[in-house]
C-alpha cells in the first residue's frame, strides 16, 4: 500500500486548506515524482476538491510505502500476527529466575503476613 499526503492551499472564495491522504498505486506514485507531476497533482486534487483553483507548485506531496492493516491478520485464524520475536530460554534467563524467585517468594510471604496482622492501624 502506498499513501500520498497532499498539503498546501488552494483558492475558492478565499484560501482553502488542503490536507488529504489517499491510497495510490505504483504507477501514480511514480508519476507524482516524474516529469508530469504538476498535471498528476492537479488531476488528483480536482477530484477531491472540485472547483478549487490549485497551483501545483504550492502543494507538497509526501509519499509513504507501507503495508495495510489487512496484511497484519493471519489468513486462517483472523488473529493479529505478532511482530515481536519469540523469546527463547537461555542460560542467563534460567539463572536469573533461580536467583530472584526465592527473593520474590519471601517478599510475597512477608507482605501477606503484614497485611493479615495489621489492619486499620491495629495489630490483631
Amino acid at each position: 500500500m502506498i499513501t500520498a499526503t497532499f498539503r498546501g492551499t488552494g483558492q475558492l472564495n478565499g484560501p482553502i486548506n488542503i490536507n488529504k491522504t489517499i491510497e495510490i498505486d505504483d504507477v501514480t506514485a511514480k508519476n507524482l515524482g516524474g516529469q508530469n507531476r504538476d498535471d498528476v497533482k492537479r488531476a488528483i486534487l480536482s477530484v477531491h476538491f472540485p472547483g478549487v483553483k490549485i497551483n501545483p507548485r504550492q502543494i507538497g506531496v509526501e509519499i509513504k510505502r507501507g503495508h495495510s492493516k489487512k496484511e497484519d491478520y493471519n489468513d486462517l485464524t483472523g488473529f493479529l500476527k505478532s511482530n515481536s520475536p519469540k523469546k527463547t530460554f537461555s542460560f542467563t534467563n534460567i539463572l536469573t529466575w533461580i536467583i530472584f524467585f526465592p527473593i520474590k517468594l519471601a517478599w510475597w510471604i512477608l507482605k501477606s503476613i503484614w497485611h493479615n496482622n495489621h489492619m486499620d492501624g491495629k495489630w490483631r
